[in-house]
């Protein structure tokens, strides 16, 4: 990725959430082909969470089941997974944080929180 003059367009049918992002990510960099794909699939996820968000608020979290009994509303799980995959195809666009640095995945932050919490002690005298 790199510095960019003239932003391409959103693409058609983006909803609010994924317009706003679009725009966040093309103002400053140039993406490739393949990023600029998985930059829309990103779009197409933040706006499926905001419709599966606006299910949930209208409907309720609970829903009878099919004997009558209180089950969770089909659109929760469906929210679930969509955030797993946002991460990943986040994760995969691998867009800097502020810093410059690309975000971590979420192994590598487990991974650095980790190595952190191990080698931090041994730093300031702790660990033996």
């Amino acid at each position: 990725m790199t510095t960019s003059s003239k932003p391409p367009r959103a693409p058609a049918g983006l909803a609010r959430r994924g317009a706003r992002f679009w725009r966040r990510v093309v103002g400053p960099f140039h993406l490739d082909d393949a990023e600029t794909e998985l930059l829309v699939e990103v779009c197409r996820a933040l706006d499926e969470c905001e419709a599966l968000h606006a299910v949930v608020d209208e409907q309720g979290r609970t829903v009878a089941g099919s004997r009558g009994q209180v089950v969770a509303h089909p659109a929760l799980s469906e929210l679930r997974q969509t955030r797993l995959m946002l991460g990943r195809l986040l994760a995969q666009l691998e867009l800097p944080d502020e810093d410059g640095d690309a975000l971590r995945s979420p192994l590598q932050a487990r991974g650095r929180r980790a190595a952190t919490s191990r080698w931090g002690g041994a730093r300031r005298g702790t660990a033996s």
